[in-house]
């Protein structure tokens, strides 16, 4: 990766953490997606690098954006709920459920929180003009699941012209090949793709 690149796209000046999906229904392993016998351990085990990001970038400056997905019935509308044809499982992240909770990680008092509805932390959602008005032109894109929620915003947010740095080691999906896709496909054709160590260096918060 070139150093210089990064610096540029990460300066505390005109960057911004996204920390997408982080709740319970995703991550724990009693959560939904556990309970329909997919694998959360990545996810889980990413947390701790994540807080430390989100730490640093708190100290750095930086401000940090929490996505939370939210469903019910005035947004599941017939195709977003049959999507996947009719295969039976556990609701996820219903509004005022355990499983729509953060899991381990959540905004401070200064942090903002975008409600969104679909995958993309851009679809119908205020993060934009957000992102906007604080003068953002990068984003740090975080949480889970590699590549559904965090990928969809990533690659929507290249699309309105931000430019975009995929933390790898800071979001968590259900299988190591469809981490290491994403990771090949933000590489090639979205963005650029750090680790947090190499990401809080350059903030110099270690």
């Amino acid at each position: 990766m070139h150093e210089e690149l990064l610096k540029e796209r990460v300066d505390p000046k005109q960057a911004a953490l996204i920390v997408v999906d982080v709740q319970n229904d995703f991550v724990h392993p009693e959560g939904a997606i556990g309970k329909r016998a997919l694998d959360t351990t990545m996810s889980m085990n990413m947390i701790p690098r994540l807080q430390k990001l989100i730490d640093g970038a708190h100290a750095a400056g930086v401000p940090v954006i929490f996505i939370r997905t939210e469903h019910g019935k005035w947004t599941n509308s017939k195709s977003w709920v049959i999507r996947k044809g009719n295969v039976a499982g556990p609701p996820i992240c219903q509004v005022g459920t355990w499983g729509c909770e953060y899991y381990k990680v959540s905004p401070d008092v200064d942090d903002f929180v975008v409600i969104k509805h679909r995958y993309s932390a851009f679809q119908d959602t205020d993060l934009d003009l957000v992102l906007r008005s604080i003068g953002v032109e990068s984003i740090l894109c975080t949480g889970v699941a590699t590549n559904v929620c965090v990928e969809s915003t990533a690659r929507q947010g290249y699309m309105l012209d931000y430019n975009v740095v995929f933390v790898e080691d800071c979001c968590g999906t259900t299988t190591k090949e469809e981490h290491e896709a994403t990771l090949l496909n933000i590489n090639l054709h979205f963005g650029i793709v750090a680790t947090c160590d190499h990401v809080l260096k350059v903030w110099g918060v270690i």
